[in-house]
């Protein structure tokens, strides 16, 4: 049993997602709230993306957004407004929402915490992806090099998701893949 706040060296759940910014949070909560077992890796000490790394975050939003946010996004926006007090707590004018980076954090821990305390979810920050072992044309494990002091992890799961900011996993599983909204093939 590995030491408390140090992950096992080997890992088998349903879903690995690889990247810790926001959509990778949304990602693992899906699969968490679908009642699947999940690893959530992040290179960095944060979760979050951008949105924990800004000095003072302003979300990029839709004008609606106040009205037509998804379910788990509308949360944590209010979770963000009652940390931080009020509506626009950071009085920012290019967001309707802006606020201080470990607020987000915080609250982003907040929503993934419940998955966690009944054994779904396993976050792991300071994993930074270092090996893909594919077979055949399926991923079958991740290796992740823990920084500082943390524990080397291989991950195995029915599924990978690539969350990371510059498609690391699909890079080195040597996967085909294109970038653009809109290929013309």
């Amino acid at each position: 049993m590995p030491s408390p706040g140090q992950p096992a060296s080997d890992l088998t759940v349903d879903v690995a997602v690889i990247g810790g910014g926001l959509g990778g949070v949304a990602a693992a909560l899906a699969a968490a709230e679908a009642g699947c077992t999940v690893v959530l890796t992040e290179e960095l000490s944060r979760l979050g993306g951008q949105m924990t790394s800004q000095l003072v975050p302003a979300l990029d939003e839709h004008e609606h957004i106040e009205t037509f946010a998804p379910a788990s996004y509308a949360r944590l926006r209010a979770g963000i407004r009652a940390l931080a007090g009020g509506t626009n707590p950071g009085a920012g004018w290019v967001s309707r929402l802006c606020f201080e980076p470990d607020v987000a954090e915080r609250v982003l821990r907040a929503m993934l915490a419940p998955h966690q305390e009944q054994g779904r979810l396993q976050v792991l920050t300071g994993h930074h992806l270092v090996a893909v072992q594919v077979e055949g044309d399926r991923i079958c494990q991740v290796r992740l090099a823990g920084s500082g002091a943390g524990r080397d992890v291989t991950v195995r799961a029915g599924m990978y998701c690539d969350a990371t900011e510059l498609g690391d996993l699909l890079e080195l599983a040597g996967a085909p893949w294109v970038t653009g909204s809109e290929g013309q093939d």
